[in-house]
């Protein structure tokens, strides 16, 4: 007994479970080869998701046991057992176990491919044929087996050299993401650094970078493993059609631990490594190309989309505060995003949309070190100098990005010769801060603080956040083409459009604090329209719906959040629901597919759509006959006109 059990336990070994065929001739499986021929191929389009078991081969079965608590998987007598074969180096994985299975109640056998890394394949195969050929024939070679590969794997461990010293896990990454040289970013315009500085900026780039690859490295990890609970889960749901009886069928077990998606620990720590590649990603965006720095922004949102699906809706992402975005991060996401990445960023919540400086002081997260998969764990200094940790709210007047609401203004040092270009729209809140559209180029007056003072040629100057902005140098600052909003109003109120950037004549500056908020209001408005533009998914044409006769609130591609918010209460559906959905306008909500809403608002979202899709069809069929009625109103009219002789 106690050659058996110490048998049984060394035969105990670590595998990953790569696939799972059913012998089928409807599949283009018909042979062994055939399954062989579909594992590679799998592997050449990267389709392949490993799982980690224990498999233990005994007198009488083969075993798949739960690597972390030793559970049985499954458990293939020997008398099911077809056959076993090696399939080496055909795949990335190397040492390939292959196991053809049919128990009495099958119509069809499986065919099970592993990867024995920690033994060879040869060794296990050699195993289970000693094992089957016991079973069958009456004999005893099995021991003699156990044996011989005991001793091989004696000589095996002989053969390593011991390492001298313990090396610290490497940062490793699949270095998807490369810097530039410094000589690079400087010809993209990045300030000229000396020897020292290009020195210290190329280790800190490099630093930047490899956390990313990492980072990435990890929720790619996370997204295959989704992959391949989707296809697990999918497997067993076409088995599930053909069963006959209640009772569990070979392969069932090790598809049901396949299909278990990532806990909720899990989504955390992929979505916290998901804001901390938006951050880094903003940081680097002038020193990493092909991919660049906006491809790989489109690129993360796939995973992020496939995260909330499966993580029950956005109130867990919600509750991911740590880390915080930069104010850099979140201006480059508005600025580059599509209108559909933009909707499902805005439904993350203010831990996503408001960055650190938005926060006040007190409840600003801890510093967020990231531990990664392969071991590697980034110095803590890499993070506490990071503008995601060191932004604070300390500009009185918390609006927005931490705006200086409250800021007292020294007087103005004249003309500096020194302008910014903007990158993005910027939507002034109150009196100190100045509206201004993208790609307008302005005057600096200080540049010493995270909200930059600049002037406008209409002479008006404000506060602007510093990271929506790139210094430029002018020759000729006179010759550049005026924004829309800074040209006069009146032909006496303004400065000459050949005048001086940012002069401010008397005429100007004697106007009324009301012709001046007047003015503001007009900026605003027109900045406001272009961003809606812009962002919004309405249709190319003005629909104009005719009856409003209905009691029932409407909802129009023109709907505002507040309309729409009303819609889904009107229609009764839940709180959860409506209030996710109701910071959408009518054109954000009628852009949304059902798996789309079903991601958020979970089943409801499939009544939501059916609505929608309801809302649609009436404003087209409205239109419709709107249009028809303005051509039979024309017909009447050349019917009722007289004739000419």
């Amino acid at each position: 007994m106690e050659w058996a059990e110490l048998t049984a336990r060394s035969a105990l070994r670590l595998c990953s479970h790569l696939a799972t065929f059913v012998m089928d001739k409807s599949d283009a499986i018909a042979t062994v080869d055939d399954a062989i021929r579909k594992l590679v191929l799998l592997d050449s389009k990267d389709k392949i998701w490993t799982q980690e078991i224990l498999l233990q081969v005994t007198s009488s079965s083969v075993r798949l046991l739960d690597c972390d608590t030793e559970e049985e998987l499954e458990n293939f007598p020997m008398s099911t057992v077809q056959m076993t074969q090696t399939v080496l180096n055909k795949t990335r994985y190397p040492s390939v176990l292959l196991m053809v299975c049919q128990d009495s109640e099958q119509q069809r056998p499986d065919i099970h491919f592993f990867h024995c890394d920690e033994v060879e394949a040869e060794m296990v195969h050699a195993d289970i044929d000693s094992a089957l050929g016991d079973n069958k024939h009456g004999k005893k070679m099995r021991p003699q087996t156990l044996k011989v590969n005991q001793e091989k794997m004696k000589r095996r461990h002989e053969s390593i050299i011991p390492p001298s010293a313990q090396k610290a896990p490497s940062p490793g990454g699949k270095g998807r993401v490369a810097a530039m040289s410094v000589q690079d970013a400087e010809r993209r315009g990045s300030k000229k650094q000396s020897p020292q500085s290009q020195e210290q900026l190329a280790q800190s780039i490099e630093s930047d970078v490899q956390i990313l690859n990492c980072s990435l490295d990890d929720i790619e990890i996370i997204v295959a493993q989704l992959q391949k609970a989707a296809e697990a889960f999918s497997q067993l749901n076409q088995r599930n059609k053909h069963k006959r009886s209640k009772k569990r069928l070979p392969a069932e077990g090790m598809l049901t631990l396949r299909a278990k998606p990532p806990n909720e620990e899990e989504f955390i720590d992929c979505l916290q490594k998901m804001k901390l590649a938006f951050n880094l990603l903003a940081k680097l965006k002038k020193h990493i190309q092909n991919p660049s720095a906006s491809e790989l922004i489109h690129f993360l949102f796939g995973p992020l989309e496939l995260v909330l699906q499966n993580c029950g809706g956005p109130e867990l992402p919600r509750s991911v505060i740590s880390p915080h975005l930069s104010q850099d991060a979140v201006s480059f996401l508005r600025g580059h995003l599509s209108p559909k990445e933009m909707t499902t960023f805005e439904l993350l919540g203010e831990g996503w949309t408001q960055p650190r400086a938005a926060w006040p002081r007190e409840q600003c997260a801890p510093l967020y070190i990231p531990k990664f998969f392969n071991g590697w764990e980034p110095p803590a200094q890499v993070f506490q100098s990071s503008p995601w940790e060191t932004e604070c709210s300390g500009s009185p007047g918390q609006s927005g990005f931490g705006s200086p609401s409250n800021q007292s203004f020294g007087p103005l040092n004249g003309t500096s010769g020194k302008y910014a270009k903007i990158r993005y729209h910027f939507v002034a809140r109150n009196a100190n801060e100045l509206s201004v559209l993208q790609d307008e180029v302005l005057e600096v007056i200080e540049d010493n603080k995270q909200w930059w003072k600049l002037r406008n040629r209409s002479g008006q100057s404000g506060y602007v956040p510093y990271n929506i902005l790139d210094v430029v140098s002018l020759e000729q600052p006179q010759s550049l083409p005026e924004p829309v909003h800074s040209q006069p109003v009146q032909s006496h109120a303004g400065a000459s459009p050949s005048g001086s950037l940012g002069r401010v004549n008397s005429l100007e500056a004697g106007r009324s604090n009301r012709d001046s908020r007047h003015q503001m209001d007009e900026v605003n408005d027109e900045l406001l329209k272009r961003i809606t533009t812009s962002k919004s998914q309405g249709p190319t044409r003005n629909f104009r719906v005719e009856r409003t006769s209905s009691t029932s609130v409407p909802l129009k591609f023109e709907s505002t959040p507040q309309q729409v918010t009303a819609w889904l209460k009107a229609k009764g559906f839940s709180e959860p629901t409506t209030d996710c959905l109701g910071i959408l306008t009518g054109a954000q909500l009628f852009s949304l597919n059902k798996e789309e809403l079903k991601a958020v608002c979970g089943e409801e979202g499939a009544r939501v759509y059916s609505q929608t899709t309801v809302q649609k069809a009436q404003i087209e069929k409205s239109r419709g006959d709107s249009e028809l009625q303005e051509i039979m109103k024309r017909r009447q009219e050349m019917v009722n006109a007289p004739s000419e002789d």
